[in-house]
């Protein structure tokens, strides 16, 4: 029987397991990018307001990059222990970086005039960031939130090895297997279908945002 056949079979006796696991994959890296969002626009706006602590933000978010993921997971999980929730943290720390840049360039590159035309019809600065600055930067942050689900979806791939389970698990079981590249290719498949899916929908709401902007 050929790989691709073995495949079929699998998935036709697992399907069920490989669905609950997709669907955990997913949420994983989607509530770390939820969170890294929640924290990371605020942070991006910040830095754009005080140019002086962009630097020292920036080089501390591409510190954390510089970490091998398997190596920031096992720190965290001394603090968290094993399972999602030392996922979602590393997910979350990954995906600080692109979207504090994207934000911090989102509203850095707003045209001035455009700012001083606000001002000059009386908007405070709230109203200058919700009426203005946001929705000109919104097609760049954007891509920094779909930069970081992307790099989120990979990350939680490895997360298998600290007991999180999702799609690595069944790649990880594949590597186990005598014959087991047809069980790895029933993991690693969806998982880079689910990244491209990932990429090609965030990318549709990115051009969407982008022309409503324009």
């Amino acid at each position: 029987m050929g790989i691709w056949e073995q495949l079929v079979t699998y998935v036709s006796q697992n399907g069920f397991y490989i669905w609950t696991e997709f669907y955990r994959h997913f949420l994983m890296a989607a509530y770390g990018v939820l969170f890294a969002s929640i924290v990371s626009i605020p942070i991006g706006i910040l830095i754009a307001r005080y140019g002086r602590l962009s630097g020292w933000v920036l080089t501390l978010g591409s510190i954390i990059q510089t970490i091998p993921v398997l190596g920031f997971m096992a720190i965290t999980m001394v603090a968290m222990g094993l399972g999602t929730t030392t996922v979602v943290t590393t997910v979350f720390f990954y995906s600080l970086l692109p979207i504090i840049q994207n934000t911090y360039v989102g509203i850095t590159g707003v045209d001035q005039t455009v700012k001083e035309a606000a001002y000059a019809s009386g908007m405070t600065r709230f109203q200058l960031l919700i009426k203005v600055e946001l929705p000109l930067a919104i097609s760049v942050m954007m891509a920094g939130i779909r930069t970081a689900l992307v790099v989120g979806i990979g990350v939680v791939a490895i997360g298998t090895f600290i007991g999180a389970g999702g799609l690595g698990s069944i790649i990880v079981r594949g590597t186990n297997a005598t014959d087991g590249t047809a069980i790895i290719l029933a993991g690693a498949v969806p998982t880079a279908l689910m990244a491209i899916a990932a990429d090609l929908i965030m990318g549709k709401i990115e051009r969407m945002l982008n022309r409503v902007k324009n």
